[in-house]
């Protein structure tokens, strides 16, 4: 601590010795340094002073001149052994004639002990100069800055304090010096959160508190719970871990049924492949792919998933339905009346099953029990444009020319997308030519 103060106060002397020093470079300067003049209107010419030394007991003032910075004796700045005081101000002095003056130097009157001074383009008034250090010195005068320094080397260190603090004031009486204050121990610190054993030692209030202890590595794994944290735990019961929820067949089998309502067959036999794998038994996934298939133009892997869903619910009609159209496309008409024989057992007014009977009878060339079929789906629903078709085929196969006529008028007015079919049908050949077709045709927009 001592030696911390005495750093502190080094370095308080050296900012006082700094200041002391610029205060006498700043009178210097503004005793010693010549004016820079620019040429102004005439006016009276400088009076010349002649310098003397004053006779004891007797103080001269030197008349102020016109033009000339005379220097100022700051109050709170040290008096020093310079020869100047505070100006006082007197009369000023009678006006003079104007003459005119020119720029010349002039040579002030001196003593002969002393140079003189140099001259310079400005005019310029010789008055009591301020002596150098080096002067002071060289006359023997006692020298400030050097008597201070030497008297501080001289002073002990508690009385240090004191001299720096009347450094910008020479004079100034320092009072008593104060008594030192003893300094307050620290204050103690908080007990820690578990109460110290018994055998442990008291800590001194002056002594410094041990560091904190390092965070823990958790690459050294979780570290021993405290008694107190682990009895807490105990009585706080395990919630269950809830695993998320899986997936059903049942969503991929609905994510599937979105593919193929759009088109995208590939992506629906995908979903419903997963929804067969994670359920054996789940028939709509098997119809289903079935369908997706179908529409691909896989034929072989269709028929085996419909196969497969009517082991699993031999009673589907929509399932027997598919089926024979499977194998219609592929010109098995036995199989394919077999199953809509079954379908339509299930259900006997589905005017579509009975539909693709009479066409499947008709292709297999059977075309009056095709017609047969085609009448009793008129009959069923007299507004089913495919019924209506199917029976102008049958009859022009039959050769009967106005059944076929009244058909397939009757099949283009609920449906004109027949015309262009009707245009190119081999079954219908028999109407080729004639100019009721024709008109028919040409209303429908097929031609």
């Amino acid at each position: 601590m001592k030696r911390l103060l005495k750093r502190i106060l080094f370095l308080s002397l050296l900012a006082g010795a700094g200041l002391v020093a610029f205060r006498m470079l700043s009178r210097r300067r503004k005793s010693s340094e010549p004016y820079s003049w620019s040429p102004a209107p005439p006016r009276a010419p400088a009076v010349q002073v002649e310098v003397h030394a004053p006779e004891p007991g007797r103080e001269e003032v030197p008349a102020p001149v016109e033009g000339f910075v005379e220097a100022v004796h700051a109050p709170d700045a040290p008096e020093l052994e310079t020869g100047l005081r505070p100006p006082v101000a007197p009369e000023p002095p009678p006006p003079e004639p104007p003459v005119e003056w020119s720029p010349e130097p002039t040579e002030a009157s001196v003593s002969p002990d002393e140079e003189a001074p140099a001259t310079t383009d400005a005019p310029r008034v010789e008055s009591e100069a301020v002596p150098t250090p080096e002067e002071t010195e060289a006359a023997g005068e006692p020298d400030f800055l050097t008597d201070y320094f030497n008297k501080l080397a001289d002073t002990a260190d508690e009385d240090l304090v004191g001299r720096l603090a009347g450094l910008a004031e020479p004079d100034l009486e320092l009072g008593p010096k104060a008594p030192e204050m003893p300094l307050a121990p620290p204050l103690p610190l908080e007990p820690a959160t578990e109460p110290p054993s018994e055998a442990a030692e008291p800590m001194s209030s002056w002594e410094v508190p041990a560091a904190p202890a390092p965070p823990p590595d958790p690459t050294q794994g979780p570290s021993e719970l405290p008694e107190s944290l682990e009895a807490a735990l105990t009585e706080i019961a395990p919630m269950p871990i809830v695993p998320p929820p899986r997936r059903t067949a049942e969503s991929y089998l609905d994510e599937g049924n979105v593919y193929f309502n759009v088109g995208q067959y590939k992506l629906a036999i995908e979903r419903y492949s997963t929804a067969v794998e994670m359920d054996r038994e789940l028939v709509a996934a098997y119809y289903n792919r079935a369908n997706a298939r179908t529409r691909s133009g896989d034929f072989e892997a269709a028929l085996n998933d419909y196969d497969r869903a009517l082991e699993l619910q031999p009673f589907d009609a929509d399932a027997l339905n598919n089926r024979g159209m499977l194998h219609l496309y592929r010109a098995n008409y036995a199989d394919a009346v077999r199953d809509f024989n079954a379908a339509l057992g299930i259900d006997p007014s589905d005017t579509t099953v009975i539909v693709n009977r009479g066409l499947a009878r008709l292709h297999s060339g059977d075309a009056a029990n095709a017609l047969q079929d085609f009448r009793e789906a008129v009959a069923v629903d007299g507004q089913d444009a495919a019924a209506h078709y199917g029976a102008s085929q049958a009859s022009a196969v039959l050769g009967n020319h106005d059944e076929a006529i009244r058909s397939v008028a009757r099949a283009l007015d609920l449906n004109p997308g027949y015309a262009r079919e009707a245009a190119g049908d081999p079954s219908l050949a028999s109407l080729q030519g004639d100019p009721a077709f024709l008109k028919l045709l040409r209303d429908s927009g097929a031609h």
